[in-house]
């Protein structure tokens, strides 16, 4: 069963520069790489990976025709190139060309050298995005470990990889795994900075994520109160920087409240509706924080009015809805750069409630190893548009 409305039309389903130093000069061939790299650096930032494939292709193919395919440095170069694949949808490519810069280092070197770390990482990615968490599980795990031999037990450069694991770990189903990698995160952080620092609250944001996901709501709620006591000790009560952390705190009252009112059968088991006062309490103080600042991240404050929006029209409040989403709508009609984004997120349906199946319950297979629908139950589907 789902809830999905669109924020305007309710609608209800259940169910970088070359720098040179004073007397260096560049040969042509030289230069042309330097403009390369810069061409492949820029399209990255700026998410045009079709651009960033086409020079990290012309920078490898300069690499092979002057005799380097199977040096290091080349490998670095395939790693680059399914980096750009990966971020454009090619995942086979990428794939595949990530296997050839770990093959490259291990020929080179050993299967502990440090340039394992990034293909390894590049294979994970594209597993996760691929949706074969089971074969990414492998690959993350190994470059973390050759980080870890490489760099120490406690090195910041480890942290994308095991917010990946976390992500692999939840696709499968292995809560307690992403719940224990979402941990390594947060202890990394206090290893590395000193007292309450504000460097480990994305680590806490994300160990709540995990929980909620789990339908632990204490747990979820007990690391987004430590994220807001972290923020609440570096920039004060009322920092803008608390917004992201009570939306969290939020958006968990009211997903408690609606889990719990679809799975009623009778009226005695219908939720406690304070979950919703506090949920509107935290989502209120969220944007009033964030309005607060004049120099608020304009993303910030889009997801603050945004949340209280959902929340209003989870509720059926369409009107006060409809005044968080006019003052989002003039936020991402503000800067033409943003008006994709306004199309994603005010002119399509979003899904506001969408349960997710127990994914602890296995599918029942034939003798070939294919899914069956057999002893699924059977029902109906209602779709209704106001």
């Amino acid at each position: 069963m789902c809830e999905l409305r669109s924020r305007f039309l309710k609608l209800v389903v259940i169910c970088g520069a070359l720098t040179l130093q004073p007397g260096v000069f560049l040969s042509a061939q030289e230069l042309a790489g330097s403009d390369a790299r810069a061409a492949y650096e820029e399209a990255m930032t700026t998410g045009l990976y079709g651009e960033a494939e086409a020079a990290a292709k012309q920078l490898l193919d300069r690499a092979i025709r002057d005799g380097l395919r199977d040096e290091i440095e080349t490998a670095a170069l395939f790693t680059d190139l399914g980096n750009a694949q990966r971020l454009n949808g090619d995942y086979e490519a990428a794939i595949q060309n990530f296997e050839l810069a770990v093959a490259i280092v291990e020929s080179r070197s050993d299967n502990l050298d440090i340039n394992l770390a990034e293909p390894l990482l590049g294979l994970g990615h594209a597993y996760i995005d691929n949706n074969r968490p089971d074969l990414a599980l492998p690959k993350l795990e190994r470059s973390l470990h050759v980080r870890q031999v490489n760099e120490g037990l406690h090195n910041l450069a480890q942290v994308e990889t095991l917010d990946l694991l976390v992500d692999a770990y939840r696709s499968m189903g292995e809560t307690g795994d992403a719940i224990e990698a979402a941990d390594r995160l947060v202890l990394l952080y206090a290893r590395n900075f000193p007292g309450q620092s504000m460097e480990v609250v994305p680590a806490l944001m994300r160990k709540g994520q995990v929980f909620g996901e789990a339908k632990n709501w204490r747990e979820e709620r007990n690391a987004y109160n430590e994220a807001v006591g972290v923020v609440e000790d570096n920039d004060g009560k009322r920092s803008s920087n608390l917004s992201r952390p009570l939306i969290n705190l939020g958006n968990s009252h009211q997903r408690e409240y609606f889990d719990l009112f679809l799975a009623a059968t009778t009226e005695e088991e219908l939720p406690d509706k304070r979950l919703l006062s506090e949920a509107e309490s935290y989502l209120e103080s969220a944007l009033e924080f964030a309005r607060e600042d004049e120099d608020i991240d304009w993303k910030i404050l889009t997801e603050a009015l945004l949340a209280l929006g959902d929340f209003y029209t989870l509720i059926e409040e369409p009107g006060r809805a409809r005044v968080m989403y006019r003052d989002a709508w003039q936020i991402l009609t503000d800067d033409d750069k943003r008006m994709a984004l306004r199309g994603d997120l005010l002119e399509t349906p979003v899904p506001l409630m969408q349960p997710e199946p127990d994914l602890t319950v296995a599918l029942p297979f034939d003798e070939q190893g294919n899914p069956t629908s057999a002893g699924w139950d059977t029902g109906y589907i209602v779709t209704q548009f106001t």
